[in-house]
């Protein structure tokens, strides 16, 4: 069954969305501090409930950019502050920086969360109606539809000259894709094992790992090789299933087991989180067997005790002489259950308290896109920059806000999207940073992915993951990896694929043979192409089976597969 796009109708949700709004903002404003803070709560939680539900509905699970976008608000703008409610307290570093939530806090709270509301609402309007514009493309069908269908079958974007009618297509060769799978696993290995053995060892490694920002000084790059192992397993898999092989051959395989171990010896939860667990849940869930929604929660279940976990042995452990781990082995699951509602991971919304309580300040000064303009520092190489700046949101925050936690190890904490919009343009930043990232999203929609080929594929399962880290974290960290991650992916895209003429009119699927195939094959290809061999018109083409080419073809409507595929291919 396809999606339905009821609740996608721009015009409808956008009203839903005013309306929310407004009755937040008149409910703050009604109501009492102690009642509007979780009221604020109630507001949010209907509205990131009700996108889970709706993406769930329309996808069959909700791994999704818009899925995923508000399950990370579930978790740090409604869990959390429920958690602070709670406990009456909040911290926006460790628990040395630990404030009772007094009525002053309070206040600062509910401005947090209006901004979370704004931020969340710009989003979703943006993304709803990209989704909606996409799905009237996709019902009108027409050459534009059968053009991006026949793309995905070849793999890529066709460019056809205008004048001469004359078709160019990059087609992908798999042997050069599965061969950039092995040259990247090895030397992701070799970079690992020269961590390693600079560092001292493995125990000195492990340890230096604990803070981690300060241990990798000059070397960070070394420690992201994991990334084009990631890239390459994923455009691997994508372009042996198009060609109709086995995607998870034992080079994907190998190569997997050498991505878990470089990203896990990445020191952080977001290699495994960002880097290995929600980009091959993507590239399950388009492939032709994607997983039920317990499977889904079962392993996003698993996924998260091991990053706690992780969390705890590598770097709390360190920190505190092994007292978290004791507490660990003590209590389990109450140390869990802790970590995952008070943990750092969730401390965006702390921070976005103590942001929300300076900024009531006279002396409050805004950055004006300072923090943004950090970014391309992100690219080059300390050794080439000695005065690199180490960091931008986050790192202005903490050091300005949070010194204690920043400490002489410049430790940082998460600002988030929201409270980094917030710090450098106000209210109006945070509107225009989610309907940008609405509009990022909205690119990455499965209905559109399935039709745009490998490499429109590929961008959407390695970027959408990005999300996540975007929405947490800051753009010097989150915006430059994914820039990083496409860059690699696009030169994977160019190495891994020949320029092949295609004859005939614009809709013409068939690329021409190579110059070595009998002549028989080069008239089969011509006749595909929409060109009969000495008549000139086209010949009809035999009933044609569904097979998708990068989805499952649940994204198009009634079932319509992404592909038609007959024999000849």
């Amino acid at each position: 069954m396809g999606p339905t796009y009821r609740l996608a109708t721009p015009a409808v949700f956008a009203a839903a969305v005013v309306l929310t709004v407004l009755a937040a903002l008149g409910g703050v404003a009604l109501l009492g501090n102690e009642l509007s803070y979780p009221f604020m709560i109630a507001v949010l939680a209907i509205l990131l409930v009700g996108v889970l539900v709706k993406e769930t509905v329309s996808n069959g699970d909700p791994i999704t950019p818009g899925g995923i976008v508000a399950f990370t608000g579930l978790l740090l703008f409604v869990l959390r502050p429920l958690t602070v409610a709670n406990s009456m307290e909040t911290s926006p570093g460790a628990i040395a920086d630990t404030r009772f939530f007094s009525p002053t806090l309070q206040l600062a709270a509910s401005s947090a969360l209006i901004e979370a509301l704004i931020f969340f609402s710009a989003f979703f309007v943006v993304y709803y109606y990209t989704v909606a514009r996409e799905a009237r493309r996709i019902a009108r069908g027409g050459e534009d539809a059968k053009a991006l269908q026949d793309d995905a079958l070849a793999g890529g974007p066709a460019f056809v000259d205008p004048d001469t009618q004359v078709r160019w297509q990059r087609v992908f060769n798999t042997s050069v894709s599965q061969a950039i799978v092995v040259i990247s696993s090895v030397v992701a290995l070799g970079l690992l094992v020269y961590l390693v053995l600079s560092s001292g060892g493995i125990q000195a490694y492990t340890t230096g790992l604990a803070n981690r920002s300060d241990f990798l000084s000059g070397k960070s790059f070394i420690g992201l090789s994991y990334i084009p192992v990631q890239i390459a397993i994923v455009y691997n898999v994508l372009a042996r299933r198009q060609k109709g092989l086995e995607g998870w051959n034992w080079v994907n395989l190998v190569a997997v087991l050498v991505l878990v171990v470089c990203a896990g010896s990445a020191g952080g939860r977001g290699p495994l989180i960002i880097g290995v667990f929600l980009p091959f849940l993507i590239l399950k869930q388009v492939g032709p067997k994607p997983f039920r929604f317990r499977t889904i929660a079962l392993i996003g279940g698993v996924t998260a005790v091991v990053a706690m976990v992780y969390s705890i042995v590598i770097r709390e452990s360190t920190f505190d002489n092994g007292r978290s781990l004791d507490r660990l082995t003590q209590d389990p699951l109450g140390v869990l259950l802790d970590r995952l509602t008070s943990g750092i991971e969730t401390r965006p919304f702390d921070v976005l308290i103590r942001l929300n309580e300076v900024a009531s300040l006279p002396d409050f000064v805004y950055q004006w896109g300072a923090t943004y303009a950090a970014v391309p520092a992100w690219f080059v190489p300390r050794g080439l920059w000695e005065d690199k700046p180490f960091g931008g949101g986050n790192t202005w925050f903490t050091s300005t806000y949070v010194p204690r936690f920043y400490g002489v190890n410049r430790v940082e904490t998460s600002l988030s999207a929201i409270g980094e919009a917030f710090s450098n343009f106000g209210i109006p930043g945070v509107v225009a940073v989610g309907a940008l990232l609405g509009l990022v999203a909205g690119l990455f929609i499965r209905a559109r992915m399935r039709r745009r080929g490998v490499l429109g594929g590929a961008i959407a399962v390695v970027v959408t993951p990005y999300l996540f880290s975007l929405i947490r974290g800051d753009a010097y960290q989150g915006m430059s990896t994914s820039i990083a991650s496409l860059v690699i992916l696009v030169l994977f895209f160019w190495f891994s694929t020949t320029r092949k003429q295609v004859t005939g009119p614009v809709s013409a699927p068939e690329p021409l043979p190579d110059e070595t195939a009998s002549a028989a094959e080069r008239e089969r290809a011509l006749v595909g192409a929409g060109v009969a061999a000495g008549a000139g018109v086209a010949e009809p083409r035999p009933a044609a089976e569904p097979r998708p080419a990068v989805g499952n073809g649940r994204a198009f409507p009634a079932g319509r597969p992404a592909v038609t595929w007959d024999r000849d291919r």
